[in-house]
């Protein structure tokens, strides 16, 4: 966005996020201690923010019209922002006079390097062509260079955050461990880019790592099979092997996915099971969460041993879904059991996920595939 507003020298103003700090609620004041807008200024490509104290006499809707009329006032181009950077403009009201301060907002403009990972190949965003989006952040592209087919994980969100850069690092160094892994999603590559909050092109800066790139796997999702009630139509007596096998190895590794659910769950061209989105550090969906753990605030954040457990809760109820469709099988029965069993309230009694794996061998579920 600010690459292209580079090039242009018309402003204008593009708001973003409207935020209010509540905490004069609880400190029992009459009014907000403050409030800010997000925005994108576009004038050589400049970003900043806008923090300024305001009443609370007003409903929020008129106050945010309110301050995003005063902020059109305000000429932006007059302001000394940073260059290649986002700026935070805060502004302070005293007495008889306004205050402004100017400074680096740090935390948005740090976009892990693609030298931190110079094992990974390297493709350019412009070189990646968009097929379909699969859901936010997450779409089908290809090479328009080769044609080969890519899904391409991005953060996706208006303004990027602090811990999004951990994020990409955390996933690509789980990606690259699991690497020749069985079952489990293989990274292709990176996508690469010049910097989105460069504003000057005087400044020569290395590419940062815009997104993931992983295997494409055309035989779509699990979710989508139970959805069209295909399952049936599959070896799929296989991926219930497949699914614990990957769980397996993730945990060994000291890795919890806890988002195991069927979109999460995908086919390669020979119709195995691959499980996707491994790191633990994306979204959580809260009806594939254990019972135990549907209350917690912050359900990453808990001790390994329970987070564990929740995968193993949510691979029993994966089960269950698979075997809702799949019709009679000569394992249905043991399968049955095995689910309930990783299913139970109690959490103490409810079945390890090796011994699992280790019943669906003793029934041949893995030597009736041969």
């Amino acid at each position: 966005m600010l690459s292209d507003s580079f090039h242009e020298s018309k402003c204008s103003i593009d708001f973003k996020s409207y935020l209010e700090n509540g905490d004069y609620l609880v400190q029992g004041q009459a009014e907000l201690n403050s409030r800010s807008q997000i925005l994108i200024f576009h004038s050589e490509g400049h970003k900043c923010s806008v923090d300024r104290p305001v009443s609370n006499k007003t409903p929020k809707r008129q106050r945010r019209k309110e301050y995003q009329d005063f902020i059109r006032l305000i000429d932006l181009r007059s302001l000394p922002l940073l260059n290649d950077t986002v700026s935070e403009v805060v502004l302070e009201e005293y007495t008889d006079e306004h205050r402004y301060t100017i400074r680096e907002d740090l935390p948005r403009v740090i976009y892990p390097s693609c030298r931190e990972f110079p094992s990974l190949r390297q493709i350019s965003k412009a070189k990646l062509l968009e097929q379909s989006e699969i859901t936010d952040g997450v779409s089908h592209v290809v090479d328009v260079n080769d044609r080969t087919p890519y899904i391409l994980k991005v953060v996706n969100r208006p303004l990027y955050q602090a811990h999004d850069t951990e994020t990409i690092r955390n996933e690509l160094k789980d990606l690259e461990y699991f690497r020749g892994e069985p079952n489990i999603a293989q990274l292709a590559g990176i996508a690469v880019a010049t910097n989105p909050y460069t504003t000057s092109s005087a400044t020569e800066q290395p590419p940062v790592i815009f997104g993931i790139l992983s295997v494409f796997y055309p035989g779509g999702s699990l979710q989508n099979l139970l959805d069209k009630d295909r399952v049936r139509e599959h070896s799929w007596e296989s991926w219930t092997i497949q699914i614990a096998t990957a769980i397996s190895y993730l945990h060994k590794a000291g890795i919890i996915h806890m988002n195991i659910k069927p979109s999460n769950v995908v086919l390669d061209a020979d119709g195995n099971a691959v499980l996707i989105d491994i790191s633990g550090v994306g979204r959580i969906t809260h009806m594939w969460l254990a019972p135990e753990i549907r209350k917690e605030i912050s359900p990453a954040g808990l001790p390994f041993e329970v987070r564990q457990r929740n995968d193993t809760w949510a691979y029993g109820k994966l089960l269950s879904e698979i075997i809702s469709h799949a019709g009679f099988c000569p394992f249905l029965e043991t399968l049955n059991h095995i689910a309930s069993c990783l299913t139970g309230e109690d959490t103490q009694t409810r079945m390890a996920l090796l011994e699992a794996i280790s019943q669906l061998k003793d029934a041949g579920v893995d030597r009736a595939l041969l």
